[in-house]
C-alpha cells in the first residue's frame, strides 16, 4: 500500500510560472484526506519552498537543499547537514578559480556575497538566461526579478566563513557550459561533497549526507516505511538519488531529463500539464496494488 508521496518541485510540483496549481493542490489535499502523507523534496532553501507552499493553502513537510535539511509541516527542524567552514574555504577556491558566483543556502535563506547593484546585473544577464536555456517556457516578470534580487541575505565577501550560518548547499548558475564542467570536476575531487546538476547550465554542492534519496529513507524510517511503500516523482539529476532507490516507485516527469526517465518505472504527465495530480488520481483508484 502506498503510504507516502515524495515529490520534487522545480519541473514537477511547479508550474512555468514556479507555481503550484489548483488542480495539484486539490490532488494532494485528497491523498492526505486519504491517509498518505505527502513530502515535497526540493533543492530549495527552506524559506523560498515553505512560501510557495504557503501560498498555495497546503501544509506538508519538507525536505530542503537536496536533503540538507528537514521540516515538518508546523516548521520544526527534523534534521541538517552542514557544510563545514573548512570546505566551504575550498569549494570557494574552486568557484574562484573558475569565474563562477557561489550561492548559500541555510535554514533561514538564501546568501548572496554580491552588493545590490552586482546582484542585479547578475540576476538579470546570467540568472535568468541561464534558467531559460533549459527551461525557455519559464516566465519571469519584473516582480519576480526584485524578489529574486532582494529575497537573499547579504554578506560580504569572504565574511560568509565567519559568520554563524550554517550553510547546507553552495550552487551556481551560468551559461558557460564549459567551465560549470571544469568547475564539477574541481569539486569532486573535494572528500565529503555530494556534487550534482539540476541542468547544464547549474551546479549544486552539499554534503555527501544530504541527498535527496538517504534524507528521504531516513524520513520515512521515523514512520517504519518501505522503500515499495514510498512514490518518489522528479525530473531531473538531484532526483537520481531518490528515484534509484531499491524497491521505491520512481516516477518521471513526461519533461525529465533522459537520465531520470531511464531509470524511472513509470512516467507521468508533464509539469505544465499538472502531473502531480495525474499521478495521485492513478494512486488513488487503486492504492492496493498500484501499478500503471
Amino acid at each position: 500500500m502506498i503510504k507516502l508521496i515524495s515529490s520534487d518541485m522545480d519541473g514537477t510540483l511547479l508550474d512555468s510560472y514556479r507555481q503550484i496549481t489548483p488542480i495539484n493542490v486539490e490532488a494532494i489535499k485528497r491523498a492526505q484526506e486519504n491517509g498518505i502523507n505527502f513530502i515535497i523534496n526540493t533543492g530549495r532553501e527552506y524559506p523560498n519552498a515553505r512560501g510557495l507552499v504557503e501560498a498555495a493553502g497546503l501544509k506538508c513537510d519538507l525536505i530542503c537543499s537536496n536533503g540538507a535539511c528537514a521540516f515538518d509541516k508546523d516548521g520544526n527542524l527534523l534534521f541538517e547537514h552542514i557544510l563545514d567552514k573548512e570546505t566551504v574555504r575550498t569549494i570557494f577556491d574552486a568557484f574562484n578559480k573558475y569565474g563562477m558566483e557561489p550561492a548559500l543556502f541555510t535554514t533561514e535563506g538564501r546568501i548572496s556575497l554580491l552588493p545590490l547593484e552586482e546582484r542585479e546585473i547578475y540576476t538579470r544577464d546570467v540568472f535568468i538566461p541561464a534558467i531559460q536555456v533549459n527551461h525557455p517556457d519559464m516566465k519571469y516578470t519584473l516582480d519576480d526579478y526584485r524578489e529574486l534580487v532582494d529575497d537573499v541575505i547579504f554578506v560580504d565577501g569572504q565574511e560568509a566563513l565567519n559568520s554563524d550560518h550554517r550553510i547546507l548547499k553552495i550552487t551556481s548558475n551560468s551559461p558557460d557550459h564549459e567551465s560549470l564542467k571544469k568547475l564539477r570536476v574541481e569539486l569532486e575531487k573535494i572528500p565529503g561533497l555530494a556534487v550534482v546538476s539540476t541542468v547544464p547550465t547549474d551546479i549544486e554542492i552539499t554534503s555527501i549526507n544530504a541527498q535527496k534519496g538517504s534524507s528521504l529513507l531516513d524520513y520515512a524510517k521515523k514512520d517504519g516505511l518501505k522503500p515499495e511503500e514510498i512514490i518518489a516523482i522528479g525530473d531531473s539529476e538531484n532526483d537520481y538519488s531518490m528515484l534509484s532507490i531499491p524497491g521505491i516507485h520512481s516516477v518521471a516527469m513526461e519533461n525529465a531529463c533522459d537520465m531520470i526517465r531511464n531509470i524511472c518505472v513509470y512516467q507521468t504527465r508533464a509539469n505544465t500539464r499538472d502531473g502531480i495530480a495525474y499521478i495521485i488520481n492513478c494512486i488513488l483508484t487503486d492504492r492496493e496494488n498500484f501499478k500503471l
